[in-house]
């Protein structure tokens, strides 16, 4: 597999490829869209990263020590 790289602008859905990639017409690719975030998107994360999981606890280790419950689940190997 070969991969290529180049920017452009979805338009409705569509993406063009540059002129110089025109082997690659009517053929089958995998593509992977890397897109930069809007400002409205980098808030909503910001204002999720303002979670505090401080007061949540796993019931399951509620009552063991955190360290040998982990060198107990290495052993059953």
């Amino acid at each position: 597999m070969n991969a290529i790289e180049f920017e452009a602008d979805i338009e409705d859905g569509i993406v063009k490829i540059p002129e110089e990639y025109g082997y690659l017409k009517n053929r089958h690719a995998r593509i992977v869209v890397l897109y930069e975030n809007t400002p409205e998107e980098l808030s909503v994360s910001a204002s999720q990263a303002e979670i505090d999981f401080a007061a949540v606890k796993a019931p399951s280790l509620a009552g063991h020590d955190g360290v040998e419950y982990q060198r107990t689940m290495r052993d059953e190997w």
